[in-house]
């Protein structure tokens, strides 16, 4: 097994968490602007934290197992894994208190702000600059993951002016196509 250097592994490990930890914060204040009071905002952040730390962690353990090494024969884990996490968030948009958060002021560039964490694909780049993945894979995961990240940013200044919603249904095609690209 490879163990790759420490630097590596906080990108690897951080951007990810990065971007649930700043989406809790971005929920949080969100149920604070849209009236619901700081103790069912904690709760709305809290129960987003665990869901999130849930699905990184089941996702992981799936990793650790190589499920997601699938053959012609196997079941395509990845996919359906991808698949199933998407379809939960958005059914979770269906609760009335995170509905609520998810109305209040500013609440669009606040939830695109945390993917400029992406930029931390970077370490896919490291990964193929160490040898450890192909370049067929690593440059348009990396590539793409930075370039999401440098998006987010400015998507998330034209939201928070009015004037990015187009730029933000953009910003989401983009950022799923490269996820399902990579």
């Amino acid at each position: 097994m490879y163990d790759p250097p420490a630097c590596v592994w906080a990108l690897t490990i951080g951007g990810p968490t990065a971007i649930a930890a700043a989406t809790c914060i971005a929920l949080y204040g969100g149920a604070v602007r849209a009236g619901l009071g700081r103790k069912r905002a904690a709760l709305l952040g809290g129960a987003a934290a665990v869901v999130l730390g849930g699905w990184y962690t089941a996702t992981a353990l799936i990793a650790g197992h190589g499920w997601y090494n699938t053959r012609p024969s196997q079941v395509p884990w990845l996919p359906i894994a991808a698949a199933g996490s998407l379809g939960m968030l958005l059914a979770l948009t269906r609760v009335p208190v995170v509905a609520r958060a998810l109305t209040a002021p500013g609440m669009a560039s606040s939830l695109v702000l945390p993917h400029a964490f992406r930029a931390t694909g970077v370490f896919f780049l490291l990964y193929l600059a160490l040898g450890h993945l192909p370049a067929l894979f690593a440059l348009p995961a990396g590539l793409g993951d930075i370039a999401a990240g440098i998006a987010a940013v400015l998507v998330a200044l034209r939201l928070a002016q009015s004037t990015g919603r187009r730029a933000a249904a953009w910003f989401n095609a983009y950022g799923l196509t490269d996820l399902a690209w990579a």
